[in-house]
């Protein structure tokens, strides 16, 4: 682990406010709908949930922008520093795997971030000849972002890190290496699910995703706030 204690130090700071700020995201975005968790499901309730719901997804995933993704880049870094002198041409695949993850997912949250509530605003003071086509944008935006920058390309390179890297961490970090390895099995389920249209299957590991990498991004943090680089 040949690394620089101040960027370690950092990177330590930026993975705990990344696990808060992901936590958050969630908190503010369901408080939008009114913790409906079927509303981000149904385009025709989303875009009808009204101006005061735009703010809440507006600064929702501006923090899963930050929480989930940019914040996570020095992590990224840092672990293929610590990791490059156990598999050399693995750990640089897994944090290419992992910058892709990050690059696709914090583009995905910019674009719902403006397009979303944008939209949603339209909606709620357009006519009811015009709410149709908005929809039809609603939903255009929705396939770009969530299907294509979110989905099966996003979650399997995601996969592929948390997976890689944790195997090597393992070595290390015993524990950190298995809750990534963890992480990337639920990556793994929802590429599956998007990929064979498995809902169920989606929504698992959308789900338990999206709770356990804040957790762990948290854990990750603490250790290196602990940790004397070497």
């Amino acid at each position: 682990m040949h690394t620089d204690n101040s960027f370690q130090r950092l990177t330590g700071i930026l993975a705990i406010v990344a696990g808060i700020f992901a936590l958050l995201s969630l908190v503010i975005g369901l408080a939008g709908v009114n913790y409906d968790f079927e509303v981000f499901s149904d385009t025709s309730s989303l875009i009808a949930s009204g101006t005061a719901a735009a703010v809440f997804i507006r600064w929702s995933y501006w923090l899963n922008m930050f929480g989930n993704y940019l914040l996570l880049i020095p992590l990224a870094l840092l672990l293929h520093q610590w990791l490059k002198n156990v598999q050399a041409s693995y750990a640089l695949l897994f944090t290419a795997s992992g910058l892709l993850y990050l690059a696709l997912g914090a583009t995905g949250s910019a674009i719902l971030a403006t397009a979303w509530s944008f939209l949603i605003e339209q909606y709620a003071t357009a006519t009811a000849a015009n709410q149709p086509f908005l929809v039809i944008q609603f939903q255009v935006v929705n396939a770009i972002a969530e299907a294509g920058l979110h989905g099966v390309i996003q979650n399997f390179a995601g996969a592929v890190w948390f997976l890689g890297i944790g195997s090597l961490l393992r070595t290390k970090q015993t524990g950190l290496g298995i809750g990534a390895m963890v992480v990337g099995l639920f990556l793994t389920l929802n590429t599956l699910g998007n990929m064979f249209n498995i809902e169920a299957l989606s929504l698992l590991g959308l789900t338990a995703t999206i709770l356990l990498a804040p957790l762990w991004s948290i854990w990750i943090g603490i250790v290196l706030m602990q940790l004397k680089a070497k």
